[in-house]
């Protein structure tokens, strides 16, 4: 996430009451979409360590909380099950966390290809199972239309309230 955010302004932006979405024109290309009891499973999503992230997961307004994996980390040692998770750096980590200090979904940044053309990506996976329940896409076009809020991150989030409205029976309720 560091390596293109020196190009964009990464401003946290709230829904539009009139719309239900962030401020864009676009919405990212959905590669992934699997469906899930999102309701069963909203209570806690967790993120990079991301104040962009974390900020705007919280005006979608759906999630019980929205932690980072410090924040994680910070609950498993409060927890004492530091012996049961000893890392959560991996998807084993991960998958221990969920088992171990209470289930969650958690919201990953991938950068696919190689310049010219990369795809940055959200990805929304369950970590007990280590199954990825929704991937969506931007083209990082560093010439023509810029890397930013407008073109790329705005679109991914749009594309994951959609996915949410499809899953969930409580949302926007």
């Amino acid at each position: 996430m560091v390596v293109v955010s020196g190009c964009t302004s990464m401003k946290v932006a709230p829904v539009d009451p009139n719309t239900g979405y962030f401020p864009s024109q676009k919405k990212g290309a959905v590669v992934v979409n699997k469906p899930m009891d999102l309701d069963a499973n909203k209570d806690l999503i967790v993120v990079a360590n991301s104040e962009f992230l974390t900020g705007q997961l919280r005006n979608i307004n759906y999630f019980g909380e929205v932690i980072t994996i410090e924040e994680l980390q910070k609950r498993i040692i409060a927890a004492g099950l530091t012996d049961k998770v000893p890392t959560i750096q991996d998807r084993i980590g991960l998958s221990n966390a969920a088992k171990y200090y209470k289930p969650f979904l958690w919201l990953r940044f991938n950068v696919r290809g190689e310049q010219p053309s990369q795809y940055a990506q959200f990805i929304l996976t369950g970590p007990a199972t280590s199954e990825d329940y929704f991937l969506t896409e931007t083209k990082l076009d560093y010439l023509w239309t810029g890397v930013n809020d407008q073109h790329n991150w705005y679109p991914m989030f749009n594309s994951l309230i959609d996915y949410i409205k499809q899953n969930s029976k409580t949302y926007g309720r």
